[in-house]
């Protein structure tokens, strides 16, 4: 088996990481290799990534409670007042204390939560609607007329794919290379954001666009605690994949 490969298969997702914190400038130049070596259409980067880190512990909580799931999550992500606020904060406080741990951390009133957003370092990636960057207007060849004139701007098209797609290279690009280092990335797209929650991390997503694609939270893995099985069965690769 060829090493890409196996570390390919090193990644998976991780609900609860470690209290280790990786140092910063090992996440910092996984982050540039990433940067250097995704691919991206015409070099426009449509999406921006900002990078919390474990000194943003307290503002992580509360996109931990945003990430309520199971049957019970209904009851907290529309129309969300004070008093459910409060309410889904305890359900939250249980599930995550270490009695509901020993337990192999069943549902709490039917909710479960995502703390794979809890890690050291999330990275939430946004859209960019005006992809040039400023090193690109300064170049040459934007002042020649040429970028301008070959590239329509996209950013008022509601319909624009490119950032996602952009932004999901990036993410798997970062979390093989976080594998080879022996760090877990782990993906969540598992949130909602209501204005009650005093966070900032998540405050693109309230916009109508929606403009937070996914978030990445990488650390060490806490290989003490429960980890999750999907229950929806992966395709077998023929369902997939069809020769013509």
């Amino acid at each position: 088996m060829s090493q890409l490969v196996d570390i390919m298969k090193k990644r998976h997702n991780t609900q609860f990481f470690s209290s280790e914190i990786p140092d910063k400038k090992v996440i910092d130049d996984i982050l540039k290799t990433a940067h250097n070596l995704t691919p991206h259409k015409n070099n426009f980067y449509r999406y921006k990534i900002n990078v919390w880190g474990p000194e943003h512990k307290e503002q992580k909580r509360w996109v931990g409670i945003s990430s309520v799931g199971g049957e019970g999550k209904d009851n907290f992500r529309e129309n969300l007042d004070r008093e459910k606020f409060n309410k889904l904060s305890e359900i939250y406080d249980k599930w995550v204390s270490k009695e509901n741990a020993w337990k192999g951390y069943p549902k709490v009133e039917g909710c479960n939560f995502n703390t794979q957003v809890l890690a050291p370092y999330l990275l939430v990636y946004t859209h960019q609607p005006d992809f040039k960057t400023k090193s690109q207007l300064d170049s040459q060849y934007n002042k020649s007329g040429n970028l301008e004139k070959i590239f329509k701007d996209k950013k008022s098209n509601p319909n624009d794919m490119d950032w996602i797609i952009q932004a999901s290279m990036h993410g798997i690009t970062t979390a093989y290379l976080c594998a080879e280092k022996g760090l877990n990335a782990s993906f969540c797209r598992c949130f909602f954001y209501d204005e009650l929650m005093p966070t900032d991390i998540l405050l693109k997503s309230n916009r109508p666009k929606k403009e937070i694609t996914f978030l990445l939270g990488i650390g060490y893995e806490d290989k003490t605690q429960h980890r999750h099985i999907g229950y929806v069965k992966e395709p077998d690769y023929d369902e997939i994949v069809e020769w013509k």
